[in-house]
């Protein structure tokens, strides 16, 4: 993967229709090449789901040609890619390595995300795991959290084998090297429901050691809450108490509100007194807040708040 090739592309749509027409040229190159490629005419290519990618693939002679029009048919894309699937020997595999190569580098971040989300499932063989990591790196440099959040649950089909955790921690690995704090709190989010039943400590403290990599420590307590149901009781009481000094030390009452509301529910009813005791002046720090700032700046921190009324053992008469 060549993360760091330049585009000299323009923001217009005969650009984008450009892109799409250059992948479908690797897939052309592919079947003149390919010695087992089944009769592509067997493949029905339904064309109702459409999305805006301004242009449209046809197919012609046995051959997918991208034409532009003024919709692209998204799930004739779709057809090239399980066509791709269903076939067999060492070309298959270099046409996923040069394909992946092609959209890791996609400049425009929706058609980079969605021509990932298309490959990740046919992903195989000795250089899967190299592929993953690849698809990891390039989605984390996508802006938009939605499009990369597209990429990351196709990853999901690869985390139900047999092999899962071993490649859990390969992901956990390479995730750590990853620049942008909130694309690994997404990694992180994707692996960790797939942790159910594992007692794997090596995976936790991959999980625990790419926490300690990000910046932003309401993503730091964030992260702890997700990974709480998956502890031993004595990890459990050192994190716990971990996000709590990091809920206490945070300056912004908002944020403030938002971690005890993430920590509160793991804590027996002893501890949710003793918290309730030490969060008065916190009570009183965003009532003040509130006041100066006036209701509308404040309603979603105050609404945040009353929900931990019942921990702290106050009413908060400003949300009524």
């Amino acid at each position: 993967m060549v993360e760091d090739r330049s585009f000299d592309i323009k923001q217009n749509s005969s650009d984008r229709y450009r892109v799409l027409e250059e992948f479908n040229k690797l897939f052309e190159d592919f079947i003149e090449k390919s010695s087992n490629v089944q009769d592509l005419e067997h493949f029905e290519i339904p064309g109702n789901d459409k999305i805006a990618f301004n242009n449209i693939v046809t197919a012609e002679s046995s051959i997918f040609i991208v034409k532009p029009q003024g919709q692209y048919t998204y799930n004739k894309l779709t057809q090239i890619v399980k066509t791709v699937s269903q076939l067999k020997g060492p070309g298959k595999e270099k046409f996923i390595e040069k394909a992946l190569d092609f959209a890791c580098n996609i400049q425009y971040g929706d058609l980079r995300a969605q021509t990932l989300t298309l490959l990740v499932p046919i992903l195989e063989g000795p250089k899967k795991v190299e592929f993953i990591e690849n698809v990891i790196y390039s989605c984390s440099n996508i802006q938009d959290e939605n499009e990369r959040a597209l990429v990351l649950s196709s990853l999901v089909c690869h985390l139900g084998g047999h092999d899962k955790e071993e490649l859990i921690e390969h992901i956990l690995d390479f995730s750590s090297h990853i620049q942008y704090g909130d694309a690994k709190f997404q990694i992180l989010s994707l692996l960790v429901p797939n942790l159910s039943g594992s007692k794997n400590e090596a995976i936790m403290e991959k999980a625990l050691e790419l926490v300690s990599g990000l910046i932003s420590e309401y993503k730091k307590i964030e992260s702890f809450s997700i990974l709480l149901p998956y502890m031993d009781e004595q990890r459990k009481e050192e994190i716990l108490e971990q996000a709590l000094e990091l809920a206490f030390s945070l300056k912004d009452n908002g944020m403030k509100a938002q971690a005890f509301s993430v920590i509160i529910p793991y804590l027996d009813e002893s501890r949710q007194k003793e918290i309730s005791k030490r969060a008065i002046c916190f009570k009183h720090e965003v009532q003040s807040e509130y006041l100066r700032r006036g209701a509308a700046a404040l309603l979603r921190r105050v609404e945040t708040l009353s929900s931990l009324a019942p921990y702290f053992g106050f009413s908060c008469p400003i949300a009524r």
